[in-house]
């Protein structure tokens, strides 16, 4: 059974007119529209690792002599709420990577915006 984001994402794809699922585990999620979808279902947005509002070059061709930005991918936000068998969508957003931080407040915590790893003892494969 598919999760619940790849149905949204796929659903994303032939709403834009895609024949197919175009979303291929790289971001952003559908590239030839630089769009990325989240789909949320508690009150905090799972970031990845790309910071939204980031001006660092994204890995894509230039377009018109253009160098594509981290900031300059755009967030389909969908709010859901689930009952666990059924996901019904709430609220959408749509909003550039540079206006990220101006909608949706940065969670202040430890400002750690990368996936946590638990590393394994060095003998574990022994």
């Amino acid at each position: 059974m598919r999760n619940r984001g790849a149905a949204l994402h796929e659903l994303v794809c032939r709403e834009l007119g895609f024949a197919d699922y175009r979303d291929d585990g790289r971001f952003p999620d559908v590239r030839q529209q630089l769009l990325e979808v989240k789909l949320q279902t508690s009150p905090t947005i799972d970031l990845g690792l790309v910071c939204p509002d980031s001006e660092a070059a994204l890995d894509v061709p230039q377009i018109a002599g253009r160098q594509i930005r981290h900031c300059d991918v755009r967030y389909a936000i969908f709010y859901a709420q689930t009952d666990g068998v059924t996901v019904t969508l709430t609220r959408f957003y749509l909003t550039p990577g540079e206006s990220f931080f101006s909608r949706f407040p940065q969670f202040q915590g430890k400002v750690l915006n990368k996936k946590l790893q638990i590393p394994l003892p060095s003998d574990f494969f022994r």
